[in-house]
This record gives C-alpha cells, sequence and structure tokens, in this order.
C-alpha cells in the first residue's frame, strides 16, 4: 500500500541510521532478537520484526520530521497511508490512529470519559489503582501521576490525540512535555521516548533506573539510585564521592525533594549505623499548587480536614506530606454540600496532590433554636437572633477600645459596614486599619463586657465605595468592606446573612413596604443587644420628607416607640424571605440595606433613617464575596 515515495523515504533515513549493523547486511535492519528485515519495513505501522521491535519509539520517534501530508504519522513516529486516520483498520502499530478520543462521535467519547472517570469527579480520570487525579493538571504530562508505574494516565487511549504545543514535544504515547527536557539524559516521557538513541545520537538504549534502596556498588555502604539518592557531606560540609567507606557522614537533598530517614549516619563494614538508609523523596507541598503558587492547599474556612497515612491520622498541619498521604475532608459549621460526601485529595509519587480540595457552599440567613434570652425595652431578644449582627471598635487612648459602628457578617472573613465609620473626611483615606477589631455573639456593647461566645478578629483590609466623600456629599454611597485577617469559625451565634442581587429594573422597587428590621445596642443603662422593627421605603418616596436624598438610599420608618440610634450606624436592615436556594428550611433572612444617617436627629433618629441600598453596590460586594470563597474558603 506504500507508495514509490515512501520506499524512497525509508530508505533514506533506515539506510543511513541501520548500516552499522553487523549481523545484518547494509540494506537490511536488526531486529532485537537478531532476526533481519528489510530497511523499507521499518516504522510503517507493520510490526515485521518477530518482537515488534521495528515499530517503537526508540526506532521511530525521530522519523516525525520527516513524516508530512499526505501521510498520517502514528503517535510513535511510524508513517502510514493518509487515509489510516478513522478508517476502522489499525494502520498504526500503537493504534493511533483509531482511538475513541480521536476517532469516536460525541456519544462514544462521553461513554468513553464516562468510564474513565469511574466514582471520580467529572473533571478527574480513575487510575488503577483506584486514585482520583485532575485531568487538567496530571493527564498526559509524561509524569506516572498514577502513581502504580501502568503509566495509566499517559496511554496512548487517552493521549494519542492531543495537539502539543509548537514550543513542547510529543511523547511516543501523545503526552506533552517542554521542548528543553529533551535529551537531558532523563526520561521525561514516561515512554522514555524524548532519550531515543536516533533522537538524541547516543549510541545506547537510554532507560530510567529504577528508584529502589540498592546498593551503589558492592564495596561501600548502600545508597539509593536515581533520584532519591541524596547528597553526602562531611562534618565540614564538603561533598562526598560515594562510595563511602567509612565514617560519619550527613545527608542533604537538592529543593523540592525532603530526606526521609536519619540527617546523618555512622558507615562501617558496608552497614550504616542506624537501620533505614536515607534517601530524598518528593513530598507533596500543603503551601504550594502544583503551579508553584503559593497556596493553602487543604485548609479553608468551608471545610475540615483529616489527614491519613497508611490508615493511621496524621497532623494536618505539617507543611510537607509523604507520597500515599490521604485528606479527608467534611464541611465545616454552617457549609453543606450537595454531593454524598466530599472527595479526598492523596499526596501522588510524583509529589504533587491528586486533586485540589473542594469547597462546600455558604449557609446564610438562618436562625437557630433560641439557647439565651433576656429583655431589652419589651423586645424578647437572644443570642441567635441576629447572628449576622457584630460591632466595631477602635484602638483608643492606647488603653482600651472604643465602640464605633455595628456591621452584618456577609462570608466568615467579611463584614458589610458604612463607610462613614472607617473613613476619615480630613485626610479624604480611611483609617489605619490596625486600629480596628471587630467582634461577633457580643451581647452588650462594652468591648470589656464579654461573654463565653463572642469572637474578636483583627482586619487585614478595608475597601471603601467608589467616589465616598462623606457629609460634603450627604454621605453618597456610605458603603464599606471589612475583610478580616482571620475568618470566624461559624456557629449558632455566628452566621451569615444572604445577600441577593435583583435585575437593574428592581433595584429600586425591592426595597420598597419591606417589613424588615434591624440590630444594634440599647444606648441606656447595659446596652444589650436589640433589634427594631421597621418598614422600607423606596427612594421616590423618601424625596416628600428628603429633598436631597442621594439615588443611592432608601429610608424606613421604626415602629413603636423604638428608634435607631447613634451607634446603629453601619447595620443591615435585613427581612425574611422564601428562596429556592436552599432546599432545607426556604426561608431565609436578607440584607437590603446598610443604615447611614439619620438627617436631624440628636441621640436617635426621629422615626426616618436613610440606608444605602446594596442594590447599587453589587460588583463591588460580589468581587469581594468571590474572592473570599475562592481564595480563603
Amino acid at each position: 500500500m506504500w507508495s514509490t515515495l515512501t520506499h524512497v523515504l525509508c530508505v533514506c533515513l533506515v539506510y543511513l541510521r541501520y548500516s552499522a549493523n553487523a549481523a545484518c547486511s547494509d540494506n537490511k535492519f536488526e531486529c532485537e532478537n537478531g532476526s533481519c528485515i528489510s530497511q523499507y519495513d521499518v516504522c510503517n505501522g507493520v510490526k515485521n520484526c518477530p518482537d515488534g521491535s521495528d515499530e517503537t519509539a526508540l526506532n521511530c520517534i525521530s522519523q516525525r520530521e520527516y513524516c508530512s501530508k499526505p501521510y498520517f504519522q502514528c503517535s510513535y513516529g511510524a508513517c502510514v497511508i493518509g487515509t489510516a486516520a478513522c478508517n476502522g483498520i489499525k494502520e498504526c502499530a500503537d493504534n493511533s490512529d483509531e482511538t475513541v478520543l480521536r476517532c469516536g462521535n460525541e456519544d462514544d467519547i462521553r461513554e468513553f470519559d464516562r468510564r474513565q472517570q469511574g466514582n471520580c469527579q467529572e473533571n478527574e480520570i480513575k487510575c488503577p489503582s483506584g486514585i482520583c487525579i485532575d485531568k487538567s493538571k496530571y493527564l498526559c504530562d509524561g509524569h506516572d501521576d498514577c502513581g502504580d508505574g501502568s503509566g495509566f494516565d499517559e496511554s496512548v487511549e487517552l493521549c494519542a490525540h492531543m495537539e502539543c504545543p509548537g514550543y513542547s514535544f510529543k511523547c511516543a504515547s501523545g503526552s506533552c512535555i517542554a521542548s528543553q527536557l529533551v535529551c537531558n539524559n532523563a526520561s521525561d516521557c514516561f515512554d522514555g521516548s524524548d532519550e531515543a538513541p536516533l533522537l538524541c545520537n547516543t549510541t545506547g538504549v537510554s532507560t530510567q533506573p529504577t528508584i529502589k534502596d540498592t546498593p551503589i556498588d558492592q564495596i561501600g555502604c548502600p545508597l539509593p539510585l536515581g533520584e532519591e539518592r541524596p547528597i553526602v557531606k562531611d562534618r565540614d560540609q564538603r561533598l562526598i564521592t560515594p562510595p563511602i567507606i567509612r565514617g560519619t557522614v550527613y545527608f542533604h537533598c537538592n529543593p523540592g525533594y525532603f530526606l526521609q530517614g536519619p540527617e546523618s549516619s555512622h558507615c562501617a563494614n558496608r552497614k550504616w549505623g542506624s537501620p533505614i538508609v536515607p534517601k530524598c523523596v518528593k513530598y507533596c507541598d500543603a503551601k504550594r499548587d502544583s503551579s508553584g503558587s503559593s497556596k493553602d492547599m487543604f485548609n479553608g474556612y468551608s471545610t475540615r480536614a483529616t489527614c491519613l497515612l497508611q490508615g493511621q491520622t496524621v497532623d494536618c498541619g505539617k507543611r510537607y506530606h509523604e507520597p500515599g498521604t490521604e485528606i479527608k475532608f467534611n464541611c465545616a459549621t454552617g457549609f453543606q454540600t450537595l454531593k454524598t460526601s466530599l472527595p479526598d485529595m492523596k499526596c501522588l509519587p510524583s509529589g504533587h496532590w491528586s486533586r485540589e480540595r473542594e469547597r462546600c457552599d455558604q449557609e446564610c440567613g438562618q436562625i437557630a433554636t433560641p439557647i439565651k434570652q433576656f429583655s431589652a425595652d419589651g423586645y424578647s431578644i437572644n443570642n441567635t437572633e441576629v447572628p449576622w449582627h457584630v460591632g466595631l471598635y477602635t484602638w483608643h487612648n492606647e488603653r482600651d477600645y472604643n465602640f464605633v459602628c455595628g456591621g452584618s457578617l456577609i462570608t466568615p472573613d467579611l463584614i458589610i459596614t458604612a463607610a462613614h465609620c472607617v473613613f476619615n473626611e480630613v485626610t479624604g483615606h480611611t483609617y489605619a486599619k490596625e486600629i480596628f477589631r471587630v467582634v461577633a455573639a457580643k451581647l452588650y456593647r462594652g468591648y470589656n463586657e464579654v461573654n463565653s461566645d463572642e469572637r474578636r478578629r483583627d482586619v487585614e483590609d478595608i475597601v471603601v465605595a467608589a467616589r465616598y466623600k462623606g457629609r460634603e456629599d450627604n454621605f453618597f454611597n456610605d458603603l464599606a468592606l471589612i475583610v478580616l485577617k482571620q475568618a470566624f469559625e461559624l456557629s449558632d451565634v455566628i452566621r451569615p446573612v444572604c445577600i441577593h442581587f435583583s435585575t437593574f429594573a428592581e433595584k429600586e422597587t425591592i426595597n420598597n413596604n419591606v417589613e424588615g428590621r434591624f440590630a444594634g445596642w440599647n444606648y441606656k443603662e447595659k446596652r444589650e443587644l436589640q433589634f427594631v422593627p421597621a418598614v422600607s421605603r423606596m427612594n421616590s418616596e423618601c424625596v416628600a420628607s428628603l429633598k436631597d436624598i442621594r439615588p443611592d438610599k432608601f429610608c424606613m420608618y421604626t415602629h413603636g416607640k423604638s428608634l435607631a440610634c447613634h451607634g446603629d450606624s453601619g447595620g443591615g436592615f435585613t427581612a425574611k424571605r422564601e428562596t429556592s436556594a436552599f432546599s432545607r428550611d426556604p426561608f431565609r433572612h436578607f440584607l437590603y440595606g446598610v443604615i447611614s444617617s439619620a438627617p436631624n436627629a440628636g441621640q436617635c433618629a426621629l422615626s426616618l433613617t436613610t440606608l444605602t441600598n446594596i442594590q447599587h453596590f453589587e460588583e463591588m460586594i460580589t468581587a469581594e464575596m468571590e474572592k473570599s470563597r475562592n481564595l480563603r474558603s
């Protein structure tokens, strides 16, 4: 089936490269078992040698640059007829012309992917060993990330169809590696095709030494071979070249490898003084991802991790973990997952984690069953009634903290409050973040009146709405977000409020005639936590009483004798509404606005209070909430 041109191609290539074979004539190719075949029959897709050695990557990978259209190139380098791909006939020795991922229809590929996925996540494949690995990170990268020696994740079936970028090298199986790794005397392709003799102009077959604890020779103390072999130094930190005959030596590892075993040992009579032969092992870094970026791999406020090695619990707080370490996850209090369970992570032999930690979804706007109660101005209050309400305090006179404003928890490490609570109108900038402290689950306003439930956090960052100027602009854009240094652990008394953003047409009407409430601390006596019922009025109705009200505001009227007072600023106006976002308890509390100002008020507002409508700050709020979820949950 081959054309004359194809025969000429083979003559040019094979004759030049195999004429040195002594056992066969100049126009013959010597198989590895000693048989002789025609040079025209080498790398043509058919195994003509009894042992198939004429159709291997070691002999054919270097032919790629000579195989061009109209011919089809097999993954390992052989050239076959141009109609070979997806014609239903296996014309490549490795079947790379007929793989499902190259030739299958959508249904075939979907079924193939389903079988490879097994009981793993949607973006993963299941290795023969049973572990799951992330396809986007570990599939077809040259490394045996399944870690069982099978190279399953580097197989022709999974990789042959892939197109590698121009700056990379395509291994015989189809995997892609960096081009600078080719012919570097180390097999960076799992199949070793990047070190093929004809490709690299070497004489012997390049193989990667098996990494195991074997003596480097028979006259000294044993050391591992390959990547596991440690750097050996004397007590003066001078390098020692094995064999080690006698004396005390000190072991070190290259960056990215960590010493397993003693840091030093004494050699005598070809035996080490310690029973364990030290070796350098690629550990998995719990503080850095596979790209090298700094990242906490399995700690976040939405999950709780348990670490196991060979069935035994190990310290999750360690930065480096041995291959084989498994990380199991549960959702933290206040979070949920719709899945039966969260997928595990496993430290692979390559020193990579098998996947990234999966996050849980945040619950919000839910009130727990009351466990403590007290009375304030006739309202029955308990410490679970407004679990999202927090107090903002500033360091005062270098001795104690003074109360400034309220705020609402919207994620475990993000508070929404009024800009005027954190903004210095004289300088036109926010106050220094170091002077603030946020307290959750506080029953009494006084900073030193502490209860067992309350928790305190320092501030990492303050984000104020753009173009906020304060009083001179009648508190236009009076909204700020506070990022905490450490997230609150959610509980019955510390929970975030829900936030929902509506379409543009609804942004005004959503805040009209809402029967809601706001929280604060009574300004008299013990200053207990309380909530006040109120009803909202949209901006166009507020204008009747407030001619200069800004467009980002709505107003509220309190019921009865209760009023919004000085110190309630920054607190949230919330209301209960039904949502389809949660299957359990669909009625949740949502945040509508943040208390901004009370015109013509003294200590307390005369029933009317203006609030900043959060609907006008969707981009700002959602951006910070996404940061919280993506970076810290």
